[in-house]
């Protein structure tokens, strides 16, 4: 915004330096009176002009040169570990004389009020609860890497439960994942469970987003959901289990560095304690016990269930990019995610509430 605003005042001086220089040429009055008849001050007139001759802007950036480049990795990294306070953000003042050599206090202002309004909108986001009402509806899958393994970094990928918070599969490896090798775990993992969730959880990343996955995906009738771009919390509670068996594995591995097949039975270890943990969140029973409640229900929603549903959604899908007047590819992937959720709360599968109010359906795009 500030680029365009100096480009844009860049543009009217030259205008006048121009209007200046016309009316010289007419009367052959001096610099000093053309101005003042134009009703330009003399100095900055001279100094606009002294600027074209050197080639530079004539509007730049107010206040001394800065003497060092911008360390711009270093600065972002201290941005968000400032204190977001109620009206306040702590540490900015400290912030700017660590490098005022390097950057105006204007400009650290600038990215501090944008990193405070991400902030405050992960802070809603947060606010934001889903509640599921159905076991085994909606699955999701992660990945962590880990230095577990001699000379290799330990990956472990997870696919998780939500209306359970079962853990279906904790596959660890030696090698990064790979498209093929994240469709077997998936593969694996539906299978030992019995049956197949109706959604699909996926974040951005190469393996998830492969061929191989998608047609494990089609071949059972789950429909994917793709994470948007840089917002973990969509996927919060798959990473929030995961981390409940990187925290088992942290204790049986004791910082031992362990080969690829003890790294696999470790994981299947920390998993089935993980699935065997009493939560008060699900009013004092483990995830196996609640998992088991879904298998009625998910064993009757056969294909063609399936099928009407993906259509419904789909349908609805088409609405929302009609209603938001945006075809792009991100803002389809945008809907779809929203058309799925209103679908789910019009088959009273979920429930949704922000701030302890529970949301009704569609809400998103009428807020818009």
């Amino acid at each position: 915004m500030r680029i365009c605003l100096r480009i844009k005042k860049n543009g009217q001086r030259e205008a006048m330096i121009d209007a200046v220089e016309s009316l010289r040429s007419l009367t052959a009055e001096p610099y000093r009176t053309a101005s003042a008849d134009l009703g330009v001050c003399y100095a900055s007139l001279m100094r606009w002009r002294g600027r074209k001759r050197q080639g530079k802007m004539l509007v730049d950036r107010p206040g001394p040169e800065k003497t060092k480049p911008l360390d711009c990795a270093a600065l972002s990294a201290q941005i968000m570990d400032l204190k977001f306070k109620k009206y306040r953000t702590g540490g900015t003042g400290a912030l700017y004389r660590k490098f005022m050599d390097q950057i105006s206090r204007r400009d650290v202002g600038a990215l501090v009020w944008t990193a405070r309004l991400e902030y405050e909108g992960h802070q809603a986001a947060l606010a934001r609860r889903i509640r599921w009402l159905v076991p085994g509806l909606v699955s999701g899958a992660d990945d962590q890497d880990k230095a577990w393994v001699e000379k290799c970094r330990a990956y472990v990928t997870m696919i998780h439960d939500y209306g359970s918070r079962y853990a279906l599969s904790a596959h660890g490896d030696d090698a990064k994942p790979t498209g093929l090798g994240t469709a077997l775990a998936v593969e694996r993992g539906l299978e030992e469970v019995g049956f197949n969730p109706l959604f699909f959880k996926v974040d951005h990343g190469s393996a998830y987003l492969s061929r191989e996955v998608r047609e494990v995906l089609d071949e059972r009738f789950i429909i994917p959901l793709v994470s948007p771009v840089h917002y973990a919390p969509y996927n919060g509670g798959t990473e929030r289990t995961h981390q409940d068996i990187i925290r088992f594995m942290e204790d049986v591995l004791e910082g031992r560095k362990v080969d690829g097949l003890t790294l696999r039975l470790a994981c299947n270890v920390c998993r089935q304690k993980v699935n065997h943990l009493i939560r008060r969140s699900l009013d004092g029973r483990t995830a196996c016990e609640v998992l088991q409640e879904a298998r009625p229900f998910m064993q009757a929603y056969g294909r063609r269930q399936r099928r009407e549903a993906y259509d419904e959604i789909r349908a609805l899908t088409v609405d929302i990019v009609r209603e938001l007047g945006d075809d792009t590819d991100m803002a389809v992937e945008t809907a779809f995610r929203y058309a799925a959720e209103t679908w789910m709360q019009l088959n009273n599968m979920i429930e949704v509430t922000q701030n302890g109010v529970v949301l009704p359906p569609f809400y998103q795009i009428r807020s818009h």
